[in-house]
């Protein structure tokens, strides 16, 4: 991802918060939404008790991102998604990146994706992996009999 001091990050499934402490020492701001409210609790806990005074953690479901807050010069979800919603992209500042893991078991891949204009994104697979779900994101219909 490359986080530059002078950006603003998203992370959605912060879980105990340890990536956003670790993002909070690269980049000027990270803001982390977790779901659970017991974990975001502990998270926050983490981020005060290590001096990261960057990174604030909210208790809030992910799926829609933080519109109150975009643009934002990377997204980083903490978990794996069926794809990526269109309205964490349009977040994005241009030039920001979004890093993800998509698909579903047992054939994901992490993904990282750029805006690259207005309504342009370029996609780059970097490796295949498997990771769980974030609660939140709706699953890809599938067919079935």
């Amino acid at each position: 991802l490359k986080v530059q001091r002078h950006e603003k990050v998203l992370e959605i499934g912060a879980a105990t918060g340890h990536l956003a402490a670790l993002l909070g020492h690269k980049a000027q701001r990270v803001i982390a939404l977790e779901a659970d409210a017991g974990l975001a609790a502990a998270a926050a806990a983490n981020l005060k008790r290590a001096g990261v005074l960057n990174a604030t953690v909210l208790n809030q479901d992910g799926a829609a991102g933080l519109a109150a807050e975009e643009p934002f010069d990377v997204i980083l979800l903490s978990g794996s998604v069926a794809s990526v919603p269109q309205v964490l992209l349009n977040q994005l500042k241009v030039g920001g990146r979004l890093a993800a893991i998509v698909g579903g078991e047992p054939v994901m891949r992490a993904v990282l994706i750029t805006r690259t204009g207005a309504s342009d994104f370029r996609t780059v697979e970097l490796f295949d992996t498997v990771a769980g779900r974030l609660p939140g994101f709706a699953e890809a219909p599938a067919f079935s009999f």
